[in-house]
């Protein structure tokens, strides 16, 4: 059960309000007083927002041994999840809360960690009620003890509340951390739903796109043939250009040689080499007999 409570500002360690039940005894408020100073000191033990419990165990030592002891002990926050020895006398459990620049503490022997979560809701429910009453400005300017006598009643109702009430809460918390639980399950199987959606959808998008690249290389043969077709033709056209070209170069030097007609290359007919030889016997007789 929690036995003590206290609140104080981290900066300076000032206590602002405390309230113990009838059943603590010995010099815990002491003790923590000395603990929360030893945080201020050393605020890397204990961020903004750390959730942290501090165990100790009172062997029957003095009360100096006591104190020096559990300073050398706070300097490392211990797993409650840890198993305890059995043969221990005395332990004390530290619960602190570090939130908007003030420590939330409780004392309690609880040794259960559902129990001992139920002390971190204590706290909890402690910093919602000093949070909304007091302002931030007014924490930082506060004295000592300033609000003790007006806040020292909601601690002492909310701590009875959380002592008398533990154990369902303490189900409260084990159901809810269950229900948590299966909530995250829920966030795990609904991510991989939707990464198997998404998987799917991108599936069926490089399906989409195979298929187009598919019939855009179908596109792109038979328009390849066909260029090369066109290519083809323009090329035999051209080739028949040239050779037509060069008939008619070819027939414009023959003609410009021969005559249109070829006149002027033809061999001499039959008929006109005996005319022409008939004509040269005629000359010479006629030759002969004038000779006579």
């Amino acid at each position: 059960m929690i036995v003590y409570a206290v609140i104080c500002r981290s900066k300076d360690a000032g206590i602002l309000c405390d309230y113990s039940s009838e059943a603590l005894t010995g010099n815990a408020p002491q003790v923590t007083a000395s603990l929360l100073e030893h945080l201020r000191d050393h605020p890397a033990i204990m961020k903004e927002g750390d959730l942290k419990t501090f165990r100790h165990r009172n062997d029957g030592m003095s009360d100096e041994d006591f104190l020096s002891q559990f300073l050398q002990a706070c300097t490392v926050a211990i797993n409650t999840s840890d198993e305890l020895d059995a043969g221990a006398v005395e332990e004390y459990f530290f619960h602190l809360w570090h939130q908007d620049e003030v420590f939330y503490c409780c004392l309690s022997d609880d040794r259960d960690p559902l129990q001992q979560k139920v002390n971190f809701a204590y706290l909890q429910a402690l910093a919602h009620d000093f949070g909304g009453r007091y302002s931030k400005r007014r924490i930082r300017n506060a004295n000592s003890y300033s609000m003790d006598k007006e806040f020292k009643p909601m601690m002492r109702s909310t701590m009875h509340h959380y002592n008398i009430n533990r154990v369902e809460l303490s189900r409260e918390s084990h159901v809810n951390s269950l229900l948590g639980k299966v909530e995250d399950l829920k966030n795990v199987l609904g991510r991989n739903m939707e990464l198997l959606l998404e998987r799917e959808q991108k599936l069926e998008t490089l399906m989409d796109k195979a298929s187009q690249a598919r019939r855009d290389s179908m596109v792109f043969r038979k328009r390849s043939v066909k260029a090369k077709r066109i290519m083809e033709m323009k090329s035999y056209k051209m080739w028949f250009l040239i050779c037509l070209s060069l008939m008619a170069m070819f027939y414009l030097i023959i003609i410009s040689n021969c005559g249109f007609r070829f006149q002027y290359c033809r061999a001499p007919s039959t008929s006109s080499a005996t005319n022409s030889n008939g004509n040269n016997d005629d000359y010479s007789n006629n030759g002969g007999e004038g000779g006579n």
